[in-house]
């Protein structure tokens, strides 16, 4: 399946020739967003030095001030993302119980993609595990 790269993707790999194309796929920008957004949720915030506001804050101190704590994570996520995402528009973060698995945070990502000159509404899944690690999915 070929796949949309960004552009430090495309860097990253080697080259060969006749690799590029100029047909835009889909489900390949929607795979590369996710990429970045599960990327981004596993970056400590003060991290980068040229971007301190990059990341996402630790939530160790914060876990300690449940319920409440899960509305903070909504708001930093959805702000993180609509902030450094710019392909994901009309960002909402919702959070998700799971009584079977309570020791993980379960959040949807939802917004509208923009590409190639069409809006399709995207939704992920997202989960926060107790060491801080992120994983998201469609």
């Amino acid at each position: 399946m070929h796949r949309e790269l960004s552009l430090l993707d495309r860097i990253e790999q080697e080259v060969t020739p006749g690799s590029y194309t100029t047909q835009f796929n889909q489900t390949a920008q929607l795979q590369n967003v996710i990429d970045n957004i599960q990327r981004m949720l596993n970056i400590r915030e003060g991290s980068v030095l040229a971007l301190p506001d990059y990341g996402m804050p630790d939530f160790n101190d914060v876990v300690k001030e449940f319920p409440d704590a899960i509305h903070r994570i909504q708001q930093a996520i959805a702000q993180f993302v609509d902030t450094y995402e710019p392909r994901l528009n009309a960002v909402q973060v919702h959070y998700v119980h799971d009584e079977d698995q309570p020791l993980l945070l379960k959040f949807v990502i939802s917004g509208e993609l923009k590409a190639n000159g069409r809006v399709s509404k995207v939704s992920f899944d997202t989960v926060l595990t107790g060491s801080g690690q992120a994983t998201v999915r469609v």
